[in-house]
């Protein structure tokens, strides 16, 4: 089997322009979220005036609730960055949509913050800042329901992961399958992979395998998971002069419960499972 497939539309995607748009993000709300924060209580210096400019990964169920900017209304992380512009006194919100490798590889401009569920590491902090975690993570496993793979023979199937992804590094030079790992530009590009059986199981965070996997009907399922202490975290350009305020932020949101009703309105429902619920895998 060929390993790296890349997909045409996804290609295209990554060389066309960024999607820039107003995603019914105006204050109080943005969208369907209920900032609870106090405005003002943070200061930014956004790119452009009044308007917190944030840039994702779409699609990522739970995370962000719609497939393009005009249509996210609500999500994790979506609330998440509507809480900062709340509580920096922002009267507006604007999403800009990347493929992967454009998001994690460092070259888009033109934002303030970015977030796609992705975790800081000595490499990516070469080339942003970030703040601190606002959601644990490890490494899950997702199969066809009912396949042969365990944990004792996993090193022996066909992996896929998320290319360029921190998940992808640790399969490739953690786990050290004995079969050539294949990646995947997105998240859904590797989902349908698994369902026309071109691998047998596919990695990725845990939390976004469950929500990628729950609209499938029980035909995909997360049956194991590794232990890494990762966590998830805001992206800021290098050296921003928002980079304080925005951890400072993702602190006070932990303290005063933000995080955690953000988690209880939009991923419990979204994971289909309790993720502390799935089994830790041995790294054998």
């Amino acid at each position: 089997m060929t390993s790296k497939r890349r997909f045409t539309a996804a290609l295209l995607t990554a060389f066309a322009l960024p999607g820039l748009a107003l995603a019914d993000g105006d204050a109080p709300n943005f969208g369907n979220c209920s900032p609870t924060g106090e405005v003002g209580s943070i200061s930014l210096t956004p790119v452009q005036a009044e308007t917190l400019i944030v840039a994702t990964v779409l699609p990522n169920p739970g995370w962000w609730n719609g497939t393009s900017p005009e249509e996210t209304k609500d999500g994790f992380e979506y609330c998440l960055a509507a809480e900062i512009a709340h509580r920096a006194g922002l009267k507006h919100m604007k999403l800009m949509n990347l493929a992967w490798d454009q998001f994690i590889g460092g070259a888009a401009t033109g934002y303030d913050l970015a977030m796609a569920s992705a975790s800081a590491t000595d490499k990516r902090r070469e080339v942003f800042d970030f703040s601190q975690n606002y959601f644990a993570a490890n490494l899950g496993v997702a199969v066809k329901t009912g396949a042969d793979v365990t944990a004792a023979n996993l090193k022996g199937k066909r992996i896929g992961v998320m290319l360029g992804s921190l998940g992808a590094d640790w399969v490739i030079n953690r786990l050290k399958p004995n079969v050539e790992v294949s990646q995947y530009q997105g998240q859904p590009e590797m989902v349908a992979a698994l369902m026309a059986d071109q691998v047998d199981a596919i990695m990725n965070d845990t939390a976004i395998l469950l929500t990628a996997t729950a609209g499938t009907k029980g035909a995909l399922d997360v049956v194991g998971q590794f232990e890494t202490n990762w966590g998830v975290n805001v992206i800021t350009p290098k050296g921003s002069a928002n980079t304080p305020a925005v951890d400072k932020t993702v602190g006070a949101m932990a303290a005063d419960g933000t995080l955690h009703r953000l988690s209880a309105t939009y991923l419990t429902s979204a994971f289909g499972k309790d993720p502390n619920a799935i089994a830790i895998w041995p790294l054998n």
